[in-house]
């Protein structure tokens, strides 16, 4: 294991939306563009991470030929200034190692690796799936507890952290649990090994038990906001963190009523977070087919949030690049 996959393994992993038309042709130029902004506004190497083909960015419709050409694209527009991150989401281990080794030979230097999730997995397939794509390419993995997509609710236990140590090129998870002790708790007993990255942000708790990072989706608009919550993160500054994290993100989603507010789901992260980008100045395109698109209702609700909380004023994002 290299301990430089780990180190540079730190900050907001910003999760790239793949922009498309309205026939869902790739937008490649308006994909450059844009990972070129965000470089410019300061995702850089110990601050933070690009991942491409993640949840936001259509990682379970996307077709062999456009998750190539994304994976091309990011190792060529960072030059190796940025690490990069590509996610794989299959329910075969070759395929999956396949992508994997796409990315790694393409110079990609993560692959965030969702574990299968066709039918009801067992620890045993779980950690088959992860030896074998840790046998095939030279890459790092973080692995992925999607406890809320798996059936019957399934989350990694203490045990599976345990076998997957085994496993060199394993070095990191993207974490979250539906259990608050365990959210905390497995982090504490295994950050020696892992790097964690937060994908809950409660508040600072994560970070104060030890994760190096945080999913971040609305960095894409936002990269000021997230830098300056890294920052204070690395800092240890946690009491301001909490403040301003409960000022643009947490206070806004309480302050509805939960018993009037429009309930929406679809089969994948696309549409939620287009939404926000959208509302934010920042159009990608829409989702591919077949997800099912948000009401009106749900999208002045999203709306309502991120005037509460004050984040489009934190929006640097100017729609006139792509002219």
């Amino acid at each position: 294991m290299d301990s430089k996959w780990q180190e540079r393994l730190v900050g907001p992993i910003v999760s790239l939306p793949t922009f498309n038309d309205d026939k869902y042709n790739l937008l490649l130029d308006r994909q450059r563009i844009h990972i070129r902004w965000l470089m410019e506004q300061g995702i850089s190497e110990g601050n933070g991470v690009l991942l491409i083909s993640g949840g936001v960015g259509e990682t379970y419709m996307l077709n062999d030929d456009e998750y190539f050409k994304l994976v091309d694209l990011l190792v060529a527009e960072v030059k190796g200034t940025v690490p990069t991150m590509v996610m794989i989401s299959e329910t075969g281990a070759r395929r999956a190692a396949m992508k994997a080794k796409y990315a790694a030979d393409a110079g990609i230097d993560y692959a965030l690796l969702s574990p299968p999730h066709y039918s009801s997995p067992t620890e045993e397939d779980i950690f088959l799936h992860h030896e074998y794509v840790n046998g095939e390419a030279d890459i790092g993995i973080m692995v992925y507890n999607s406890f809320w997509i798996m059936p019957n609710g399934y989350e990694f236990s203490a045990g599976l952290f345990d076998r997957l140590a085994t496993l060199e090129n394993v070095i990191s998870v993207k974490w979250s649990s539906s259990n608050f002790n365990n959210y905390i708790g497995m982090v504490k007993h295994f950050k020696d090994r892992f790097t964690f990255i937060d994908n809950m942000s409660m508040y600072s708790l994560g970070h104060r038990a030890g994760m190096k990072g945080f999913i971040d989706m609305l960095g894409n608009a936002v990269p000021r906001l997230s830098l300056h919550l890294w920052d204070l993160l690395k800092q240890e500054k946690y009491d301001e963190y909490d403040r301003l994290w409960f000022e643009t993100k947490g206070e806004p989603m309480q302050k509805p009523n939960l018993a009037t507010d429009p309930s929406w789901s679809s089969v994948g992260d696309a549409w939620h977070a287009l939404t926000y980008l959208k509302l934010l100045g920042l159009d990608a395109g829409p989702a591919m087919p077949g997800q099912a698109p948000p009401p009106q209702e749900y999208v002045d609700h999203v709306n309502n949030i991120l005037e509460e909380g004050g984040m489009k004023e934190w929006s640097d994002w100017n729609k006139d690049l792509f002219n």
